[in-house]
């Protein structure tokens, strides 16, 4: 069966994290595209598998699909494909997969996964089934064995820091903090009151909010890279608070107007759990000091991504 001129190598996964594992896959990928002066694909699967198959499992997204471009496009990709994740495309079987997503959609003249890679209904296919389809649909098939710390290059175990709060594990394992992306809506205006004017940011995109608590990050506003302590939670102190909520305060800065921005919060480190304190002066006595943490924590960094 010939390839049309413009067929491409293809690496397939979710590559929901574009940790170090999918950057290394990335990598291997775009050698082979290049040895072969093809384009290199990478096709990704939104909504994620996972919050389709077994949504009860779904701990959310540790990007959304805009940042996962972006971030795929950096590691060498040329384009990125989603292939949309329904029902339908869960029962196929790996035959038709091959034809329909593969072939007819994506026109792979390579197609690159990773060792452990599953496909088709139920997980049916795997590198041994999609190599005996390789020869029916004439492309070729390269695996890549994922070396290293096969476990610090999970999602999963990225995630499971994220909702434990250790946002500064799942930042080394990322290769870059974990990022979330909202729109500033108005709150209630508390923390203006406090002297602590905060930005109140409705997440979206499914992705993953980390544990209660207070945490250190740096805010991306229209180019600009601010310090910020974000708290998140329901805020105990207060007693009509009842819904989570992200908040972030941008370090001595109360003259920036938000409201209806999209910003990007990059985590950097944990400072403190969510606590209740018993009046106004306590809890104005732990903001002072949460600021001070943030901003050394920030600051060293700052001073480690620049070495």
């Amino acid at each position: 069966m010939g390839q049309k001129k413009d067929s491409t190598v293809v690496a397939i996964g979710v590559f929901d994290g574009v940790h170090s594992g999918h950057k290394f896959l990335v990598a291997q990928a775009k050698k082979i595209a290049e040895k072969s002066g093809k384009s290199l694909t990478i096709a990704s699967f939104s909504p994620h598998p996972v919050s389709v198959l077994r949504p009860d499992n779904f701990l959310g997204l540790l990007t959304s699909p805009t940042f996962r471009t972006q971030l795929l496009k950096e590691a060498g990709a040329d384009h990125v494909e989603y292939i949309e994740f329904t029902t339908e495309v869960s029962q196929m079987l790996p035959d038709e997969f091959v034809d329909l997503i593969l072939i007819q959609k994506l026109n792979a003249s390579t197609v690159v996964v990773g060792e452990n890679f599953r496909f088709g209904a139920k997980a049916s296919g795997d590198l041994a089934t999609l190599k005996t389809l390789s020869t029916k649909y004439g492309f070729t098939v390269e695996a890549i064995s994922l070396v290293g710390d096969g476990d610090a290059w999970s999602s999963t175990r990225i995630r499971n820091n994220i909702i434990a709060g250790d946002v500064k594990l799942a930042r080394e394992l990322l290769g870059r903090p974990h990022r979330l992306t909202g729109e500033v809506i108005h709150g209630d205006k508390r923390g203006r009151e406090l002297g602590y004017p905060t930005a109140n940011i409705a997440i979206r995109d499914q992705l993953i909010v980390p544990a209660d608590g207070v945490y250190s990050a740096l805010v991306q506003i229209q180019n600009e890279s601010l310090p910020a302590a974000v708290s998140i939670g329901t805020n105990p102190t207060f007693s009509e608070v009842s819904e989570k909520r992200v908040e972030a305060y941008i370090l001595d800065r109360n003259d920036l107007a938000l409201y209806g921005q999209i910003v990007d919060l990059d985590f950097v480190d944990f400072v403190r759990p969510m606590v209740q304190f018993a009046g106004i002066s306590e809890l104005l006595e732990a903001m002072a000091s949460d600021v001070q943490i943030a901003s050394r924590q920030i600051s060293d960094f700052l001073d480690s991504a620049s070495h």
